[in-house]
């Protein structure tokens, strides 16, 4: 992959309480206790991932967010789908089977793999 990753978790609080290990792709990671609404553009401005539990993006956040390539939504947030799909975002939830730390990192890195892959085809 050419370019760094830039993951941000607006509301790793709200998550589950088990560390998470270290993405197994060059990144820069933040994460934020909880966000507010004003606050969900200026923190994924930059953003090539977002992380979300309860925090919602609707499609007016989307639509000023031109880095942004995938959603993870580990928990009840509301994302708008048909704004993801117009953007060719990819929004994927984690289930809450697999609500683990390893299991988001996992999630992330198969994504990250995935959009490489279909990138140097």
């Amino acid at each position: 992959m050419s370019a760094k990753e830039r993951v941000v978790f607006l509301d790793r609080a709200a998550f589950t309480a088990d560390e998470l290990p270290i993405p197994n792709f060059e990144h820069n990671w933040s994460e934020y206790p909880d966000t507010e609404a004003a606050d969900i553009v200026p923190r994924l401005f930059w953003a090539t991932t977002a992380i979300t539990h309860a925090c919602p993006i609707d499609a007016e956040a989307i639509g000023q967010l031109h880095k942004l390539t995938r959603i993870v939504v580990t928990g009840p947030a509301r994302v708008d789908t048909e704004a993801c799909e117009m953007r060719g975002i990819a929004l994927q939830p984690l289930t809450a089977s697999d609500g683990s730390g390893r299991a988001l990192v996992s999630l992330l890195e198969a994504m990250v793999e995935a959009a490489s892959s279909s990138a140097q085809s």
